[in-house]
């Protein structure tokens, strides 16, 4: 009795030093994440760099072609006598070239390069690419002006003989196979993207931990039997599983390796090795611990990627695996157990996607359950071994990936054969608040526990507030402007109890970026219903035009209105008791002074949206205009051709919001037309540096920028204040004059 009490005492001593050692080591991985974070976001671009014209050498490590002659990859600094900036030497950057002649991974330019710090969009929901680019690795984005190669590599990359191979078989799916082998996405289209989104198979396509679990067990199963052979026919005993496992565990290694190691697989490669470790050791392995280890271990290595949202998707998914399926002592069938993991992946992964994505798939359950097993049993396994085939065999490689292709084109048609089937309003939810989440969340993890069914039931209640429809939230007769940030371009929502428009749509270029997709959408959807009422252009340049298609295929009931065709001066009609106005100088002389304004009032608050008019549309609008506006969303981005004097000085707005990229080759706003509106005591905001902007005529004092949070009249940065007592002495409510 006392053997077994001092085992016992021992046993528990044991787990809590390893308690103690896993509580050290999450210190001390939090401790280095933090640090490396903010060395990350913070400007990391040396002043021997900043608005210079450098010449480099260059290895390239990534790239993605969009064009026949524009690239965007992921570039390397070399040291080289020529360069003038040494901090620069060994760091990544993110370019962009037009270059005639393709391009080859690991070749070497030599080129000329305008770099900038890291930054890009922040609106209140949508992708942050700035701390996307820091999650990556990056030190700063800029274009190359012109490269010349210096040397082509001998030897061609694993990645390039793939690609030759699946180009020269001719198949269909050719890129979607090339993501899959080596996660190689540059051939997957804008098209491809938001078909996986929408059916929440994204993570068939980009190399996860499903991927390596896959190679693993193949790898393991088809080692297992020749091991047996070869154990039969020698004289001493061998540890057929252990070896076996050992070599499965080198080629999942091998696999990561040749993916690059993003943080799912990162997070895959070390779970197997504890999991290897722990058999080896004679060691009970706990689903839970193994993963607490994993996270531990992959912050110590690569603090980054705790910035990216596929790390937290993909642990917060195995965790709702091992806690709602693998914990389950009595399992039923395979095509049970399958089956369950869908729902519980479903359940459990929507609070955190609605929050971290925005879009929460409704038909990524059956989407899942009919693709997934064709490209785990059927697509991947034949596209490796035909790879792997055509190094003995070409007829049977070829074969093969004749099969994988088949069964791509099948998963591809199933996946357009649901999206064709459930309207678009209907396939997806979302959007909804930390609260929603978090109340979710604990629904959640309550329906994942091993309780009586109908307990199980009652917890389900608390995920229906995660289908409630957003709304605006105002009173009668107040209305919300928000001016978003899509960098050089101009985008705004305009909410009122029950309605809302949409005035410009941001840029779009060519396939890389639509900020009607990215930016105006997510939004709306986030801060108000998903219905839009009015989509309004001011004018049809790209900046103000470029993402009306992605909105007006959303929402195809929204009334249309644009500056050429359908915009009617003095047109005013009335909602919810805020009278809203269109203006247009038909009669000007260029594209810009035809934009159609809009104006919009209530019993207190003025609001003017002015497109890109110039000083021409200025003197013939401005007696049409309120004195003292309450918001101006600046002419033409704050540029030096509008904002006259005599305009700045009869609307002398209180807020003046500049819709203007940080880094913009224009160098909007102006200083003059800046110290313009300064005279008349404007407080203003540039979204470039302030990112999205929010104003209520509810609450006209105070201002909301997302990189800054709540603004005051008191305070607001990029004020330029010229006399402090005749701004004291202005008016503060400003006075509407109706026309």
């Amino acid at each position: 009795m006392r053997r077994c009490s001092c085992a016992g005492r021992r046993v528990r001593w044991n787990k809590n030093k390893l308690g103690c050692v896993l509580l050290v080591l999450l210190a001390t991985g939090l401790i280095r994440v933090v640090v490396v974070l903010h060395e990350a976001l913070a400007d990391t671009l040396p002043p021997c760099a900043l608005n210079k014209t450098l010449q480099l050498q260059w290895r390239v490590d990534e790239l993605k072609r969009y064009s026949d002659t524009d690239w965007t990859g992921s570039f390397v600094v070399l040291p080289s006598v020529e360069l003038m900036c040494q901090p620069l030497v060994d760091t990544k950057l993110r370019l962009s070239l037009r270059h005639p002649q393709p391009l080859i991974l690991g070749q070497f330019l030599n080129a000329q390069v305008k770099l900038k710090p890291l930054w890009g969009s922040l609106n209140v929901a949508g992708l942050d690419y700035r701390r996307w680019l820091a999650a990556k690795g990056y030190k700063a984005t800029g274009y190359i002006q012109q490269a010349n190669p210096l040397e082509t590599p001998t030897v061609a990359s694993i990645t390039d003989r793939v690609r030759k191979r699946l180009i020269e078989s001719d198949l269909k799916q050719a890129s979607g196979l090339l993501a899959l082998a080596v996660g190689d996405q540059e051939g997957l289209t804008t098209a491809h993207w938001a078909r996986l989104r929408k059916t929440g198979t994204v993570h068939l396509f980009v190399i996860s931990g499903l991927h390596v679990a896959l190679v693993g067990g193949w790898l393991y199963l088809l080692l297992l039997t020749p091991l047996r052979v070869v154990a039969a026919l020698a004289t001493k005993p061998m540890p057929v599983q252990k070896i076996a496992m050992l070599l499965s565990l080198g080629g999942v290694f091998s696999y990561g390796w040749l993916s690059g190691f993003n943080p799912p697989v990162m997070r895959a490669v070390v779970m197997a090795g504890l999991v290897s470790l722990a058999v080896l050791m004679s060691r009970r392995t706990v689903h839970l611990r193994i993963l607490l280890g994993t996270l531990i271990l992959t912050m110590l290595v690569q603090p980054l990627s705790s910035l990216q949202q596929g790390f937290w998707l993909s642990y917060m998914a195995v965790a709702a695996l091992c806690w709602g399926v693998m914990a389950f002592q009595r399992q039923p069938g395979r095509v049970l157990v399958f089956m369950r993991a869908q729902l519980v992946l479903f359940v459990a992964m929507a609070p955190l996607l609605g929050v971290l994505v925005g879009a929460v798939p409704v038909i990524s359950i059956p989407a899942n359950l009919l693709v997934v097993p064709v490209v785990t049993l059927v697509t991947l396994p034949s596209l490796l071994l035909g790879l792997l085939g055509y190094e003995f065999a070409d007829g049977i490689g070829r074969w093969l990936l004749t099969l994988a292709d088949i069964s791509l084109v099948t998963v591809f048609a199933v996946l357009d054969w649901l999206l064709a089937i459930v309207p678009v309003h209907v396939q997806s939810f979302g959007y909804f608040s930390s609260t929603t989440a978090v109340l979710a969340g604990l629904a959640a993890f309550t329906c994942c526990l091993p309780l009586r069914f109908a307990l199980r039931m009652v917890a389900v209640l608390g995920l229906l507030p995660m289908l409630l429809a957003n709304t605006a939230n105002l009173p009668l007769g107040e209305f919300r402007l928000q001016v978003l940030d899509v960098g050089q371009g101009s985008a705004a929502l305009i909410d009122t109890r029950s309605h809302l428009i949409v005035v410009d749509a941001g840029p779009k270029i060519d396939t890389r970026f639509d900020a009607g997709e990215s930016i105006v959408m997510p939004a709306l959807r986030r801060t108000g219903s998903d219905r839009v009422d009015l989509l309004m252009l001011t004018h049809s340049d790209n900046d103000h035009a470029g993402g009306r298609q992605a909105v007006a295929d959303r929402y195809p009931d929204a009334q249309d209105i644009g500056a050429i065709r359908r915009c009617r001066d003095g047109h005013s009609w009335v909602w919810e008791k805020v009278r809203f106005t269109t203006l247009q100088y038909a009669d000007g002389s260029n594209r810009n002074d035809r934009s159609c304004t809009l104006l919009i009032e209530n019993q207190r608050q003025s609001v003017y949206l002015s497109g890109d008019i110039g000083i021409q549309a200025e003197h013939a609008l401005v007696d049409r205009l309120p004195e003292r506006l309450s918001v101006l969303v600046s002419p033409h981005h704050g540029s030096r051709s509008s904002s006259s004097s005599l305009f700045t000085r009869h609307v002398a707005p209180q807020w003046v919001i500049h819709s203007a990229g940080r880094f913009s080759r224009y160098g909007h706003p102006h200083p003059l037309v800046s110290n313009r509106y300064a005279l008349e005591c404007s407080r203003q905001l540039v979204t470039g540096l302030v990112g999205g902007i929010t104003w209520s005529s509810a609450d006209p004092e105070r201002i909301f920028s997302q990189r800054l949070g709540s603004l005051t009249e008191a305070f607001a940065p990029g004020l330029h204040r010229l006399d402090e007592s005749a701004c004291a002495e202005k008016p503060t409510n400003p006075s509407v004059r109706r026309h």
